[in-house]
């Protein structure tokens, strides 16, 4: 399986940015969607505007970990393709939107 790899997000991305989190590390997701947020206002948001039973906290971490080698590498764990960044949730339809950052594999090399 190709590995997955993040364009050049940096430059689209704040310094710091927010996922949530129930165990206080892994980000919280709903495969294939993982949620950045830039500030912990908006992760605490949505969190309460989706309703989740699980106790949801943000995390703020440097942007360039998470786009990082093992921060892609953590997402494709977690099978994650895409990324939404300060997502909105439409409690009428349950829908999520927003920008979206998309992880694709890499293209395989010719030998």
């Amino acid at each position: 399986m190709a590995q997955p790899e993040i364009p050049d997000f940096v430059s689209l991305l704040p310094d710091r940015v927010w996922y949530l989190t129930q165990s206080g590390r892994d980000m919280w997701c709903r495969r294939p969607h993982g949620f950045f947020f830039t500030s912990s206002q908006a992760a605490v948001d949505f969190a309460a505007a989706i309703g989740t039973e699980l106790d949801l906290q943000p995390i703020g971490v440097a942007s360039k970990e998470l786009i990082s080698e093992e921060g892609i590498a953590a997402m494709n764990a977690l099978a994650v393709t895409r990324i939404f960044v300060d997502p909105r949730f439409d409690p009428e339809t349950g829908d999520v939107f927003g920008p979206i950052l998309r992880i694709a594999p890499k293209a395989a090399g010719i030998v």
